[in-house]
């Protein structure tokens, strides 16, 4: 994925980067400024405190004590697993559904306008805005309903992890796929057909970058786990900044940081990988590695 940062308009109020995405397409993803971001972290407090959305079981994404993990684990051993995913969630929801969804929320028509030009740049909903992940859950709720109620009734396993919609079970079929993307259609929503992808029993399948095809839990994939050794290995015998310099440590961003951060996240999945991983990082990369940048 490629990136490019440039400043906007309006004051100098947000930075803008742009990711061209491997298969077609450009992401914008704002970074706020300090105005912006205080404003917009102060909405979101207020937008917890006033909304009575709480969202439902299946949605994994930007609720408090679910994650990748709890998405990936209503998946484990099915038959078929069957993910779609939406295309241009954020910038598909407009100011107009946003502010139907304030409204919906009691609202007064001028408060309502002046929230929506806070929590919007360019008349989208953005990525990277503080009040933007609750909004996009609060909009689709009704679609969410929708979804888990046909997927009940078809006998499946549903899960929602932003624009991540994954359902599964002993056997799904294109004609499912069709008469989700038929219920996704009539809501307003795109299919990024793309990306859709039948996974059977026996063959990869992954949910949220998991591996779902055992019972007893979700696993890293062991492509991660292995570079993530052979990254432990190297530094081990050449040492971090050999690693950075010579091995492609500094190209691929893999400072203390990011590796400690990795090692964590495999430790929350596998913790008799990802422990072992997070001490000898610990121990062998040193705090002040900026200057091997």
């Amino acid at each position: 994925m490629l990136s490019s940062e440039i400043p906007s308009g309006a004051g100098q109020l947000y930075t803008q980067r742009i990711h061209r995405k491997r298969h077609g397409g450009v992401r914008e993803v704002f970074r706020p400024g300090v105005a912006l971001d205080t404003v917009s972290k102060n909405l979101h407090r207020s937008f917890t405190r006033f909304f009575p959305y709480e969202a439902p079981d299946h949605v994994h994404g930007f609720v408090r004590g679910r994650s990748t993990i709890s998405n990936a684990s209503q998946h484990l051993a099915k038959g078929c697993v069957l993910r779609m995913d939406l295309e241009d969630f954020f910038p598909s929801i407009d100011a107009g559904r946003i502010n139907s969804a304030l409204r919906g929320q009691g609202y007064e028509e001028k408060a309502a306008e002046i929230a929506v030009n806070l929590v919007t740049i360019g008349g989208k909903l953005p990525i990277g805005l503080s009040t933007s992940p609750l909004l996009s859950n609060l909009i689709f709720l009704s679609t969410d309903l929708l979804l888990i109620e046909y997927a009940q009734e078809k006998g499946l396993s549903f899960t929602r992890y932003v624009d991540d919609l994954t359902f599964s079970g002993g056997d799904v079929t294109d004609r499912h796929a069709a008469d989700i993307a038929r219920i996704l259609d009539d809501a307003g929503w795109s299919v990024n057909a793309r990306k859709t992808a039948f996974m059977r029993r026996g063959g990869q399948q992954y949910v949220t970058g998991l591996y779902v095809g055992e019972s007893d839990g979700p696993r890293i994939p062991r492509k991660v786990k292995r570079k993530m050794r052979w990254i432990l290995h190297v530094i081990s015998k050449f040492g971090y900044e050999t690693y950075m310099a010579e091995f492609g440590g500094r190209e691929e961003g893999m400072r203390r940081r990011r590796l400690l951060g990795w090692a964590c996240y495999i430790a929350s999945v596998e913790p008799d990988v990802g422990y072992p991983l997070l001490r000898a990082f610990i121990e062998l990369v040193p705090e002040d590695e900026e200057e091997y940048l």
